[in-house]
């Protein structure tokens, strides 16, 4: 009896430590084997997940960037100006067509660009994973790119702009939504781009000619010219200046001897108009004046000569020419007017007979001299202070240089000094547009 209880105590406790020992590694390495199960699980949920994704990623920005080229090239080869000018049905279709390509094209280029990020996270997958995505790519081709096309052929433009709007390159796909008005806006550019390419100069013709032939005037032979000469200048400096600074070639006579006469001379110099000499000669009405600096009757050659010079060098250098003041006992004098002349021939300047007189002798002593002259062609401007009156003297000159071929008329600087600048400057335009030229006596030189 001692012999079976030892045997069986010693059994049990050989037996006894075998056994807890068991069971704590089989509870250490089930624990093991389900977290590597869970693992297992968990990665292969998320291989099915990430990696299709990003396979589809791939193979859509390929796809997307192939079809944007095509729809860009198609869209450059289709889009014209002309398709939104076209009034018919069937061209506001056409036209609608081609604004949706280029704004499908450049939503697949927003597309191309958050899955290419895509594609650069799928990158950073380990290769083992790589290659249980590869196996899984290849049943997803066909479904991303039927997927791809469906979408482009339904999707409708409300909805490409929302999901322009969602994207996060939304800034590059606003120059889509404005290509659909740059023809407009072209068009409308179009005026103002015309109206800065006319030199400023016409412009102001332009403008001042919306009233056309506002004065009536009659259109211009072949080569009509106008040459308008102002005498009496050298009272009123600015006076003088108002007819300096009208917009076409006038000549303006200046007095000599007289307080302003030489500020009247350089105005009109510095305004870049003809100055010439207005020069006093005695009339045949002895109870006339002319002013200082005159000729008279009783003067030598020589005396008249000196007196002449003396006028030219007051009024300063780049004096063009004379003419006379009063002087119709001068001019119908042909020794007395020879002798001016000859200063003039001397001096390298021209003269202009005012016709004072119609018994002159000026062409005939320029004639023994063989020198030419000018001569008074046309009215008076300025004989009646009123505007009209004015108006209808113009009117008779240009008149009179379709005739002729020229016209040279007066006016007088201080006597119609409110009405006639204004007056010339207003017909400016049209009588350049009627075909008149404006000129200077030195330049029919």
């Amino acid at each position: 009896m001692q012999k079976t209880s030892k045997k069986r105590t010693g059994t049990k406790k050989t037996k006894g430590p075998k056994v807890r020992l068991a069971k704590n590694k089989v509870i250490f390495l089930s624990a093991i084997i389900s977290g590597i199960c869970v693992l297992a699980l968990s990665l292969s949920v998320i291989l099915n997940t990430f990696p299709s994704d990003s396979n589809k990623a791939e193979i859509q920005a390929i796809n997307i960037a192939e079809k944007a080229k095509k729809s860009e090239k198609q869209s450059k080869a289709t889009k014209k100006p002309e398709d939104f000018q076209n009034k018919t049905e069937t061209s506001v279709t056409n036209s609608k067509q081609t604004e949706e390509k280029p704004a499908v094209s450049k939503s697949s280029k927003a597309k191309a660009t958050t899955e290419a990020k895509s594609v650069s996270q799928a990158k950073a997958i380990p290769k083992t994973q790589e290659k249980s995505v590869s196996s899984q790519s290849s049943q997803n081709i066909a479904q991303t790119r039927s997927q791809t096309e469906r979408q482009e052929k339904v999707t409708p433009k409300t909805e490409l702009s929302k999901t322009n709007k969602n994207t996060p390159n939304a800034k590059e796909q606003k120059p889509a939504q404005s290509e659909r008005t740059k023809p407009e806006k072209a068009k409308a550019s179009k005026n103002s781009q015309l109206a800065s390419l006319v030199p400023p100069r016409e412009q102001e013709t332009i403008q001042q000619n919306i009233p056309k032939n506002r004065f009536g005037l009659p259109p211009a032979a072949k080569g009509a010219t106008l040459v308008i000469v102002i005498d009496d200048a050298g009272r009123s400096v600015e006076n003088t200046k108002r007819y300096a600074s009208l917009p076409f070639p006038i000549t303006i006579a200046v007095l000599p001897k007289l307080p302003n006469s030489r500020s009247c001379a350089d105005a009109v110099r510095m305004a870049g108009k003809e100055v010439i000499l207005h020069q006093p000669m005695q009339s045949t009405n002895l109870n006339l004046d002319p002013g200082p600096g005159k000729i008279t009757a009783d003067m030598t050659t020589y005396e008249i000569a000196q007196i002449v010079k003396q006028n030219l060098l007051e009024l300063g250098p780049g004096v063009k020419g004379m003419n006379n003041h009063e002087g119709s006992l001068i001019t119908s004098n042909v020794i007395k007017i020879g002798a001016v002349l000859e200063v003039c021939s001397e001096m390298g300047v021209y003269f202009l007979d005012s016709r004072t007189t119609a018994q002159t002798q000026a062409p005939q002593a320029a004639l023994e001299r063989d020198m030419h002259i000018f001569e008074k062609a046309g009215p008076y401007l300025d004989n009646d202070i009123d505007r009209a009156k004015m108006l209808e003297r113009m009117r008779e000159s240009l008149a009179y240089a379709n005739r002729h071929g020229r016209a040279i008329v007066i006016g007088h600087v201080d006597k119609s000094v409110k009405i006639l600048p204004d007056l010339l400057a207003e017909m400016y335009p049209e009588i350049k547009a009627a075909g008149y030229r404006l000129a200077t006596p030195s330049m029919l030189r």
